[in-house]
């Protein structure tokens, strides 16, 4: 009997590692750059659309649907959230999205959220990203390094695609994040788009 409980137990061990190696392994961050350009293809519409219209650089768009969703419109998550960006109730509510389902809604919502986090940030990349995650609260209190593992390892995954996308695959220097917190900044809203600027968005690498 204990060797058979053993051998259930070391069996439960090993498939749930399994799970977790595979899970860091196959994230959708790892994947080739010409990959995730073939996941993103369907949706550069709405992306430049929304990159344009908040001025958010388009790669750190796609990188932050890459860790959200893998490009998948129908994902929800165990917390509520959904769609491309996992955008959750409330804050679809609050940046306007009616169809959290719709990928341009969706990515609109999304990207309308990266630029607020970017300007109460001070244009930090890595503060905006684990702001996207773990909230404003956490990051007004940490700074971009909050101790919180799921926070830390999707900062990562955003960055890692970030880099591939932005420089098409070929290798970038990324600065390293300090923990201090900034001085956080009043929300402000995105200025309007002159005609003369509308292909040009802030470079925050």
């Amino acid at each position: 009997m204990e060797i058979k409980k053993f051998a259930k137990q070391l069996g439960a061990s090993i498939a749930l590692l399994s799970v977790s190696v595979s899970s860091f392994a196959g994230s959708c961050d790892q994947q080739q750059v010409s990959v995730l350009h073939q996941k993103a293809y369907a949706y550069n519409e709405a992306i430049n659309n929304s990159a344009i219209k908040y001025r958010v650089n388009p790669a750190l768009i796609k990188a932050v649907i890459t860790a959200e969703s893998c490009f998948r419109n129908e994902a929800r998550s165990g917390k509520g959230a959904g769609g491309l960006m996992q955008l959750i109730p409330a804050t679809a509510k609050r940046f306007g999205v009616n169809d959290r389902f719709d990928p341009a809604e969706n990515i609109d919502g999304g990207t309308r959220y990266l630029r607020w986090l970017l300007n109460r940030y001070g244009g930090s990349m890595p503060h905006a990203i684990a702001a996207y995650n773990a909230g404003e609260g956490r990051v007004d209190r940490y700074g971009a390094n909050v101790p919180i593992e799921e926070t830390a390892v999707y900062t990562r995954r955003v960055l890692n695609a970030y880099s591939k996308l932005a420089s098409n695959g070929r290798p970038v220097q990324r600065n390293t994040v300090k923990a201090t917190p900034i001085p956080v900044a009043a929300p402000v809203k995105p200025a309007p788009v002159k005609k003369d600027d509308r292909w040009k968005w802030d470079d925050f690498s």
